[in-house]
């Protein structure tokens, strides 16, 4: 299976690296970016993507609520939040506001990834 993907975070570089990260899998394919939590619902009304990885602390939208405003308004896609900051409680938080999964960005890799997608509950 291919996941379509759309990758939201405010730093471009981080951006960057994640799409060319996910463009060498034959696992991945990125339908999008945004760079924040508004640009991210205005993607997700324009693309049918599998998956969104987004970022934790982004300038206008906390990344955990925007994975429960994704859980309640697009039911259909999977949420994987991320973080510079490896704190457990994000990952009980992300659970909580109904996110697949949390990985620490220093831990973030295609089959970290696909880990986490196969692990996430059914949307």
């Amino acid at each position: 299976m291919t996941y379509r993907a759309v990758l939201v975070d405010d730093d471009p570089l981080f951006r960057d690296w994640l799409r060319s990260l996910l463009a060498g899998s034959k696992d991945f394919e990125v339908l999008g970016e945004a760079c924040n939590g508004a640009e991210c619902i205005v993607l997700l009304n324009t693309v049918n993507p599998d998956v969104v990885v987004l970022d934790v602390y982004m300038p206008d939208w906390d990344g955990l609520e925007l994975a429960q405003h994704i859980k309640t308004h697009f039911p259909g896609i999977k949420t994987i939040v991320t973080s510079s900051h490896s704190d457990r409680v994000y990952s009980r938080l992300a659970a909580e506001k109904g996110a697949g999964a949390f990985i620490p960005k220093a831990d973030l890799s295609t089959s970290a990834l696909l880990r986490a997608l196969e692990a996430a509950p059914v949307p």
